[in-house]
């Protein structure tokens, strides 16, 4: 015998709303460095360049009566790149928080603040307009253990301005639809080098005062298992991360420090700078620096775990507001960088540079 339920459905009041939306960044640098021919990391180098980066999201949602919202976003890279889908995933949210599946940032990536003192083009940390030519690239602020691949990411309602993110991986060879058992039969193959079962965690708080607040957090990634490539420096990685910033009214200064134990002896790395901004109507004025310390044969060059490269970036910014979304935005870089390891040519070991850029950013 069939049973009828007279329960109505859960409907959505408006049906799924479609938005689209995205950025485009683009700068021009110039850069003062050391000689362009011979064996130095100058060599063969433009003293200019043309930098942008752009990408489009799109993002579908209904609420139901029952207050549930759910829905879906696709985010695409805005040039031709490897991983031109950058992030897929559905949603759900409501006052239990909310639920993501798909591949996307993990709760470290997704939650870490910014610290205060860089634009849509430049920073200290991870920019978009970079003009060295240093063999590190830059001191990234706020990265994990983990990658884009297909995972789910919970993140709790605030409570007292304290909010909890945590997220799980099952394997990090799981984010291209082409890969085994992504969007077909079987489960992701894991080859040598791969790391899978990872966990993340990222805690932040937000307190906003009589002129002025704070935005912290912190949280580290773990990789569970990996299986290891035999005859190199391998293991499982983990990542420990704290950011933010205090606000007095038109100031903001805060700071960063990232650790990171890459798999394997002799790979380790740390993380640590800080900045400061200030607002006056449509100019924001920023300072921001970062110092990189990589251990051993972090660049895997072949030139020994005897010694370290060290990584120093100082940049003055400035940013005015044309309109809703419409940025300009410039800056004066130093860069210096610094190879401690007795095998490392007395030509590389050594690297300044000064470079100069202005750029515009679009938010739509």
């Amino acid at each position: 015998m069939g049973v009828l339920s007279s329960a109505a459905p859960v409907a959505a009041s408006d049906g799924v709303k479609l938005e689209v939306g995205g950025y485009f960044s683009s700068a021009y640098v110039g850069v003062v460095d050391g000689p362009h021919d011979g064996p130095f990391w100058g060599t063969d180098h433009n003293r200019d360049a043309l930098k942008h980066d752009a990408e489009v999201y799109f993002k579908g949602e209904t609420t139901l009566d029952n207050g549930l919202t759910l829905g879906a976003r696709v985010e695409l890279e805005g040039e031709n790149d490897a991983d031109q889908i950058d992030k897929s995933y559905v949603f759900w949210s409501g006052g239990f928080g909310e639920v993501r599946i798909g591949s996307q940032n993990d709760a470290l990536e997704n939650q870490c603040p910014t610290p205060p003192g860089g634009t849509a083009n430049f920073s200290a940390f991870s920019p978009t307009g970079y003009g060295s030519n240093d063999p590190i690239g830059s001191n990234s602020y706020c990265f994990s253990a983990d990658n884009d691949s297909q995972k789910v990411l919970y993140i709790t309602p605030s409570f007292s301005g304290f909010q909890l993110a945590v997220s799980y991986t099952p394997s990090a060879n799981a984010e291209d639809y082409t890969q085994t058992g992504v969007n077909g039969s079987g489960t992701p193959s894991n080859p040598d080098g791969t790391a899978h079962h990872i966990v993340t965690a990222y805690a932040t708080y937000a307190y906003e005062g009589d002129g002025w607040g704070l935005n912290w957090g912190a949280g580290g990634s773990w990789q569970l298992k990996r299986n290891n490539t035999e005859e190199v420096r391998d293991g499982k990685s983990s990542a420990y991360q704290t950011s933010g910033a205090l606000t007095f009214g038109a100031f903001s200064v805060g700071g960063i420090f990232e650790y990171f134990n890459q798999g394997g002896p002799d790979n380790d790395m740390w993380i640590a700078g800080g900045g400061a901004s200030y607002t006056a109507d449509a100019w924001i004025f920023g300072l921001q620096y970062s110092h990189g310390f990589y251990d051993g044969d972090f660049l895997a060059d072949g030139n020994g775990t005897d010694g370290s490269q060290r990584l120093n970036r100082v940049v003055l910014t400035t940013t005015y507001n044309l309109a809703p979304g419409v940025d300009l935005d410039a800056d004066l870089g130093y860069t210096w960088f610094r190879d401690t390891r007795s095998a490392t040519p007395d030509t590389l070991d050594d690297y300044q540079a000064f470079e100069i850029g202005i750029g515009s950013s679009l938010t739509f």
